[in-house]
């Protein structure tokens, strides 16, 4: 009975921290208590939930939920200590409140896996859900930037709704200054915002669940293979687990090396190196394209920066390349060094299982150098005596140009002046843009696998073949067909989108509006500078494409058009009928 009193009492008292913490951090004067101490509330509260909610033998684990708690309350109080005795000035203060904001957004995450698992059951359709978590997001991360503690100065809604959604859609078009606009902990928000964006509400609620005591549903199951497309529900749970920590660990290397490869520069505009190289990071694996200095990383601190340029477009190919892909191709390469390793150290043969790389990683690598390779030559050539020519050295040019093809199909940094851009390499960007990264990864666009399977298949039709062969396997047609329906929902939302921006702002140029449209809807964030000047019908386009890109329009189409399963599955077939095509 007691556990059960136990979270009754918790979940009344927790909405009143909660609403107290969010007053505290958004309005500075609306203080009555020590924020350490709400922190060690907050923290006990977190751990009291996880025990709760997920340990399987509560009763058995009751001493050592009350002996973690209580180890909680001890490091609070020892943050009041070093406080008092160091006497450390404000941002001491503001970081301890950030941890308070840490532990309260590990107890909403708790509480929001348990609430996940109780959609589930309600709503049948995991598409609606996908699409409404994306939608949530964006809402509240609007509300938190709003706070007068988030900005230096206070901004209109459709700012912040833009802002938020930016960061949740890991998209980088902003219309505001990242570095001056946003505070310490406006930025905090932001940063949390591409995390979640990134990764998916629906993967880290399934990372949580991995701990819940009562297993995994074989519906639920079916849920989060459909966000992580995957078809199999074997080890799905075990697959968003693997998701949430290689991006960690990514997120965490990649941090270590941005800072120090910028430690000696002492040119930063950050008043944090450890910030700066967090931010970064998880701005770039995400391929969000944030960044806290005011011109991006086209600032003079980095802008010739290379090892920092290389490290960044490796985390935002990781990130853009699919955690499926990255899976598939790491098991490949523990085969290979087990093989190896038996070879020389033991004398046995290993042999390896058949289709070991799957023809989709195989498709999605190749298409990924190609278009990596081919921006790079592009870029170099054609940018040569313009952008480039502030990159003196020939390997300053080969990075800045490797980089510019990396970033442009997904991340939205640039190190390259968009001004001076000649037209013809505009064109090639948008359709990089367009192209964008792979499937299930951070990133937008149609997808590479998909670009790859539509021009394969115009290769195949010219060539008098009925079907896609590829390496001795067969394409399916529904593949092919969804490939050519992406394409062309595509194109028809770019168009009219665009359409309606001319007309609601006739004064900018069509190239520019262009320009921006595919790079919303690919979420790719780069942009020639038109974005905060847009009206805020403009503005709200932007923001629905980019839900629309990151969300997928096809999925948006399913959601709302395709009926109950059972509905589905016609069991007739009508005649053929010819159309005439040329």
């Amino acid at each position: 009975m007691m556990p059960i009193r136990l979270q009754n009492f918790l979940d009344m008292f927790t909405p009143i921290i909660f609403v107290y913490i969010i007053l505290s951090l958004g309005w500075n004067t609306f203080q009555f208590f020590n924020v350490e101490i709400i922190l060690g509330l907050v923290s006990i509260i977190s751990i009291l939930h996880f025990f709760i909610l997920f340990d399987k033998n509560l009763e058995k684990g009751y001493r050592s939920m009350i002996f973690l708690s209580f180890f909680m309350l001890i490091i609070s109080l020892i943050f009041s200590f070093v406080k008092i005795l160091f006497s450390y000035n404000g941002r001491m203060t503001s970081d301890i409140k950030i941890s308070a904001l840490i532990s309260l957004i590990l107890y909403i995450l708790i509480r929001v896996t348990y609430f996940m698992r109780i959609v589930y059951v309600k709503i049948h359709n995991p598409v609606f859900i996908f699409i409404t978590s994306f939608v949530f997001l964006s809402f509240l991360g609007s509300i938190l930037l709003m706070l007068p503690a988030s900005t230096v100065k206070k901004i209109s809604f459709i700012d912040a709704l833009f802002t938020s959604t930016s960061a949740v859609c890991v998209t980088g078009l902003v219309v505001l200054d990242t570095a001056k606009d946003f505070t310490y902990l406006g930025k905090i928000f932001i940063l949390i915002l591409i995390e979640l964006g990134g990764l998916g509400i629906l993967t880290i609620t399934s990372f949580f669940s991995y701990f819940f005591r009562d297993g995994f549903s074989f519906k639920e199951a079916i849920f989060v293979s459909n966000f992580l497309n995957t078809k199999t529900t074997n080890n799905v749970l075990s697959l968003a687990v693997k998701v949430v920590m290689f991006t960690l660990t990514v997120e965490f290397i990649g941090a270590l090396l941005i800072y120090f490869s910028v430690k000696d520069k002492n040119t930063i505009e950050s008043d944090s190196l450890f910030f700066f190289s967090i931010f970064h990071s998880i701005s770039a694996f995400c391929n969000s394209g944030f960044s806290t200095l005011s011109q991006g990383l086209y600032s003079k601190s980095v802008r010739l920066n290379y090892l920092f340029q290389l490290i960044i477009a490796f985390l935002l190919i990781l990130g853009g390349i699919g955690f499926n892909i990255l899976f598939n191709f790491f098991t490949y390469i523990w085969l290979i060094i087990k093989k190896y390793f038996l070879k020389i150290f033991k004398d046995e043969d290993l042999r390896f299982p058949a289709h070991v790389v799957t023809l989709n990683t195989q498709i999605v690598i190749l298409t990924t150098f190609f278009l990596l390779f081919f921006g790079t030559i592009f870029y170099y050539i054609s940018e040569y005596h313009f952008s480039l020519s502030e990159h003196t050295s020939f390997y300053g040019k080969w990075i800045a140009s490797f980089f510019s093809s990396a970033t442009s199909r997904t991340a939205g940094f640039h190190v390259l002046n968009m001004n001076s851009l000649t037209p013809v390499t505009i064109f090639v960007t948008i359709l990089l843009m367009w192209i964008g990264a792979s499937p299930a990864s951070t990133g937008g666009g149609i997808k590479t696998s998909t670009f790859a399977l539509s021009l394969m298949n115009i290769i195949s039709l010219s060539r008098g073949k009925n079907r896609l062969e590829i390496q001795r396997r067969e394409i399916s047609p529904e593949s092919i067909r969804l490939s050519f329906s992406i394409i062309m929902l595509s194109i028809i939302v770019i168009y009219i989108s665009t359409l309606i921006i001319i007309f609601l702002d006739p004064e900018k140029n069509i190239l520019s509006i262009s320009f921006e449209v595919v790079s919303a809807f690919s979420t790719a964030g780069l942009s020639l500078g038109i974005t905060s000047n847009l009206s805020s019908g403009s503005k709200l386009i932007l923001i629905l494409l980019m839900l629309l890109g990151r969300i997928g329009v096809f999925n948006v189409m399913i959601g709302l058009l395709r009926k109950n399963k059972m509905d589905s599955h016609h069991y007739y077939r009508y005649p053929k009928g010819n159309i005439l095509i040329n």
